[in-house]
């Protein structure tokens, strides 16, 4: 399994409107958590799990430091960009020097680092998190117990596929949770923004994964892309359905932490509504293969520039053909404390 990182030279961070635009659907989930986290006695310390080349979380990130300066001005505080260890962290600390928006500018308190490991892992010491933020990450899984034999989404897998992919998704969620309960202080907030599905088992991703999958499936017929190596193309993600979140509280699993707010619902799509408005599919086509290269070229591709070139042309071809391929994102947001006492 190849490492599930996004597309680096800040290609992610230029093509990634549709999980920002996602994410902004938890902006008053937030706000309720900043006016409600425990602070601690020292520096303040901000997590961003799964931060990728930080742009989807600036505006995020910003937000915190300012509520949370208003209630505690004297205190420094400590951003911790947090994922995997091949991700492009040099564009992600070119955009904090550089980006007019970033966090850093005018904020002297503010400070930020960068750990490059799971955080399905352990990350910070105990009872040191006040925050923690995480935007379309946490569906991606740590290991891929098989290929998907007949698809590259794993949402369409076989049963028997779909049950071992169901039990690594389990692990992992509680994996996180685990060690967040660990790190965080008593009465300390998070704040989940995770691809998920509706009770119908559905992502909004489907039509558009199809649609990948019968474009390297017409390469592999032209001889372009052998059939191992389609055989071999799964996206290492497996989003969860509601029961699948709530299980872990619900078991009680997880005694120190408390499900405070949750809500699976369908999220804007930019590119979508552009379309909508204007009609103009070459736009539109280019807007979700420029989303569907950052988040999943990696996965598929790899270091095969050409082959990802070759794919993504015949992509966007096929979405200016079809454009009712591009639907909204179904879209879990949650807000989890640590108990106090």
């Amino acid at each position: 399994m190849r490492q599930p990182i996004m597309q680096g030279r800040g290609y992610y961070n230029a093509h990634s409107s549709l999980q920002a635009r996602s994410a902004e659907e938890a902006d008053a989930m937030l706000e309720r958590a900043l006016a409600a986290a425990a602070l601690p006695e020292g520096p303040i310390t901000i997590a961003d799990f799964g931060s990728s080349q930080g742009r989807n979380s600036m505006r995020q990130i910003a937000l915190a430091l300012d509520r949370l300066a208003a209630r505690a001005a004297h205190k420094d505080m400590m951003v911790v960009h947090t994922d995997l260890p091949g991700s492009d962290f040099t564009s992600l600390f070119q955009l904090l020097e550089t980006e007019p928006h970033s966090y850093l500018r005018g904020r002297e308190r503010a400070f930020a680092s960068a750990i490059g490991r799971s955080f399905y892992e352990r990350l910070l010491p105990a009872d040191s998190l006040a925050i923690g933020w995480s935007s379309f990450a946490l569906h991606w899984l740590s290991a891929l117990p098989q290929p998907v034999g007949a698809h590259i989404w794993p949402v369409l897998a076989a049963p028997d596929e779909a049950r071992s992919l169901a039990e690594v998704a389990a692990r992992d969620w509680h994996s996180f949770l685990s060690h967040r309960a660990e790190e965080l202080v008593p009465g300390g907030q998070l704040v989940l923004v995770i691809g998920a599905m509706d009770d119908s088992g559905a992502t909004g991703l489907e039509p558009l994964m199809d649609m990948a999958n019968g474009v390297l499936t017409k390469l592999v017929a032209e001889g372009r892309l052998s059939a191992e190596e389609h055989a071999t193309m799964t996206i290492p993600a497996r989003p969860r359905m509601r029961d699948e979140f709530t299980a872990p509280f619900e078991k009680g699993e997880l005694p120190r932490l408390g499900l405070e707010e949750f809500v699976i619902a369908q999220t804007p799509n930019p590119a979508l509504l552009r379309w909508q408005e204007t009609g103009d599919t070459t736009a539109l086509a280019a807007d979700i293969t420029g989303f569907f290269i950052a988040a999943f070229g990696p996965s598929l591709f790899g270091d095969n520039d050409g082959l990802r070139e070759l794919f993504a042309s015949r992509l966007a071809a096929e979405i200016a053909l079809a454009p009712e391929v591009a639907r909204p994102l179904v879209t879990a947001t949650m807000r989890i404390s640590r108990r106090r006492g």
